[in-house]
């Protein structure tokens, strides 16, 4: 098989990240977003804050960790931020990254693994600014339905708190507008 016949047979198995089912709901829709749409949106998101970040960033180098850091749900699927399960999540997602890449050409491979990798790290300013971002989509889908999603899964401030303060970091003039909108929810329950 020649390798663009491998690159082919790979952008058809990377189409199936549309199948993958993540517990947010895009605004103004009542059904749950795909790992396809979280990764274009942080992707989009990538360029179009960049002037946000609080350090200079490569917006178009972040965009594609942001595309990247999905793809091993293609094979595991998504796991829920808040879950219990959570611990093992990157074992899990790093075993089926390289499960996904095999068929690729091995330059291709190590390049697509060593973008899941540096996203992973998060210690690179591309990273800190992709995975800012990672956790900001999430939260703007919950304060667009009214924490529907905190509240279903009975996720508490604090919880919220601990894992999103990080935005803050990243993108200060971002969480000062998202923060009192997530205290809101949670001193006004539904």
């Amino acid at each position: 098989m020649s390798d663009t016949s491998r690159l082919l047979g790979f952008a058809l198995v990377l189409d199936r990240l549309k199948a993958v089912e993540r517990r947010t709901s895009p605004s103004g829709l009542a059904r749950v977003e795909n790992s396809a749409e979280h990764s274009w949106h942080g992707a989009i998101c990538a360029l179009l804050l960049e002037q946000e970040c609080s350090f200079k960033v490569d917006a178009r180098h972040a965009a594609l960790l942001f595309l990247m850091h999905d793809v091993p749900e293609i094979e595991c699927g998504d796991t829920f931020v808040y879950a219990a399960q959570r611990n093992d999540a990157q074992v899990r997602e790093a075993e089926a990254l390289t499960h996904l890449l095999m068929t690729l050409p091995q330059q291709t491979a190590e390049s697509l693994r060593a973008l899941w990798d540096e996203f992973c790290a998060n210690d690179t300013p591309e990273a800190r600014y992709a995975n800012a971002l990672d956790r900001l989509l999430p939260v703007l889908h919950n304060i667009d339905h009214g924490g529907q999603v905190w509240r279903e899964n009975n996720v508490n401030l604090a919880q919220v708190m601990a894992r999103n303060e990080f935005i803050a970091e990243v993108l200060p003039a971002v969480w000062d507008i998202v923060k009192p909108q997530i205290e809101a929810i949670f001193a006004n329950p539904a």
